[in-house]
């Protein structure tokens, strides 16, 4: 029995039941979600490959009608010339927590790949209705960012996972608003109790108030790589400067979400839709001070630059 699903500014039928994932009254699929019970080998040609975690591998693959993803764990996805189509290739006794967890992220953002639209590994939130996104690797402090711009108003669009529609402006998709925060941020921000002080765990926030979580598709307002400092002059919690274009084509191509998989001979679409975004939208360095106890201050700080419908400045 299939499914429906609202989830990255679009619906998917699936013919596997996802978890925590909203269900859809739109009978108009975007994609559908094929499962064939099988192991299926690797198919087309390679186009590049990433960590899932640990030692778990996945490698991106070019096909004679598509393209495709192959997980060690999970198997083969593949993805038709249009996006609309996923099929995948169920290998026997696979976690389907696993498999719903790559759905989520890689295999969702191929198919908007195909279909066009180019995704970024962020975190972002709405502002007035303005789409911002936080760019960084791990362990920078992006989902304790978006969480202090929460509590303070803004709304959670996406986080791991953040779909760049092409337009002018372009705009963000709601994706998955789950923030998953370390266990000093969650305790610091909403009052979770850290079961040993002296170690840090990721923590899901499920429990946000609809009126905290964006739903509809919003114009990209601008992008921020974050950069941590210990300090800033005159005590300021944060700074910004305006990225160059051909700087921020490199950050937005630095930080797609399926960058390392989508290399070779797919690296020149990956490339040109970077560059059409970082001709319209802003992207700026954002300094900002890694100290919990200021992470309200550089929300509102935020909140300065966004707020309201006036243009901010382009640098700060």
């Amino acid at each position: 029995m299939t499914q429906l699903y609202d989830v990255f500014g679009g619906t998917l039928r699936s013919e596997l039941r996802l978890a925590d994932i909203p269900e859809s009254m739109n009978r108009d699929p975007d994609w559908t979600l094929r499962v064939i019970d099988g192991q299926a080998a690797p198919e087309g040609e390679l186009l590049g490959t990433d960590t899932v975690y640990g030692e778990t591998m996945v490698r991106g693959f070019r096909r004679a009608d598509g393209l495709g993803l192959v997980f060690d764990d999970t198997g083969r996805f593949d993805v038709s010339a249009d996006g609309s189509t996923i099929t995948w290739h169920r290998p026997p006794n696979v976690a389907v927590a696993s498999a719903q967890a790559d759905i989520t992220s890689r295999v969702l953002a191929l198919a908007l790949h195909a279909g066009g639209v180019f995704s970024l590994h962020a975190s972002a939130v709405s502002i007035d209705g303005e789409g911002v996104a936080f760019l960084a690797p791990k362990h920078y402090g992006k989902s304790t960012l978006c969480s202090a711009l929460v509590l303070a108003g803004a709304r959670a669009l996406s986080d791991d996972t953040v779909p760049v529609r092409p337009g002018n402006p372009p705009s963000l998709s709601p994706g998955l608003p789950r923030l998953r925060l370390w266990s000093d941020s969650a305790a610091r921000l909403f009052g979770v109790d850290r079961d040993d002080p002296s170690t840090l765990r990721k923590h899901q926030m499920n429990h946000l108030d609809p009126s905290q979580v964006e739903t509809r598709t919003v114009p990209f307002r601008a992008a921020y790589v974050l950069n941590p400092v210990a300090e800033l002059a005159d005590g300021a919690p944060a700074a910004r400067e305006l990225i160059d274009t051909v700087s921020a084509t490199i950050s937005l191509v630095m930080h797609a979400k399926l960058g390392p998989v989508l290399t070779g001979a797919e690296s020149p679409v990956v490339l040109t839709r970077a560059a059409e975004i970082a001709r319209t939208v802003p992207v700026y360095t954002l300094h900002v001070v890694r100290d919990l106890d200021r992470v309200d201050d550089v929300a509102r700080q935020l909140f300065a630059w966004h707020g309201g419908s006036g243009d901010a400045p382009a640098t700060a």
